[in-house]
């Protein structure tokens, strides 16, 4: 329906940037279950200090065992090591319907980076969509990082039509801020949303 948007002359004409944040949880959300296979190897093969390891594995069980939705919500704040992310998002979804409207609220008004980037976590791996809340929530944001990693999301997540919107938010970004790797969450989110509608068409110039 919008392949006309997404020709082969815009992807050469904004090429996205190898290293940029964006760039880096793009990578770790699109391939599922990577971060944790990289944790695990670190573990099993021994390439962490003794006293990190044991560190690792205390701060594993208190987060496995804590039942209090309040504590955990707490922990998506704090610097927790990130061989435990996984951990961590897979103890806030057992309380999804409790948590997760409660992380949409305060990402909206967040500038705390560790809570940013773990909640993006979440709204990639939660078992309801929150794409349509993060676009009617957008103009309520006022951190462009968090502008950025939303876009990301709904290209992850989001349907066709968020392509228009998408597009209209990466030269929002572009513009807006020049010279900062904003943009880059729009346009890697365009370029997973070709690839997801688009991907065996080759019509688009």
């Amino acid at each position: 329906m919008y392949k006309k948007l997404l020709t082969k002359k815009f992807f050469r004409d904004n090429p996205y940037l190898e290293n940029s944040v964006q760039r880096f949880i793009y990578s770790v959300l699109l391939y599922e279950g990577l971060e944790d296979a990289a944790s695990e190897i670190m573990m099993k093969q021994r390439l962490l200090s003794d006293e990190r390891l044991e560190q690792i594995t205390q701060e594993k069980e208190l987060i496995q065992a804590e039942q209090n939705p309040e504590m955990i919500f707490q922990l998506l704040r704090k610097n927790t090591d990130a061989v435990n992310r996984g951990v961590l998002i897979k103890k806030v979804l057992e309380f999804e319907e409790v948590l997760l409207p409660k992380v949409m609220e305060k990402l909206i008004r967040s500038y705390h980076d560790i809570f940013i980037e773990n909640s993006i976590h979440l709204l990639a791996r939660s078992h309801k969509d929150y794409t349509p809340l993060l676009k009617e929530k957008y103009a309520e944001n006022r951190n462009p990082y968090v502008q950025s990693l939303v876009c990301l999301i709904i290209g992850l997540r989001g349907e066709e039509d968020a392509i228009p919107w998408i597009l209209d938010r990466f030269f929002e970004l572009k513009n807006l801020y020049p010279g900062e790797t904003y943009d880059q969450g729009p346009l890697l989110a365009l370029h997973e949303l070709n690839y997801r509608f688009y991907k065996n068409d080759n019509t688009c110039q």
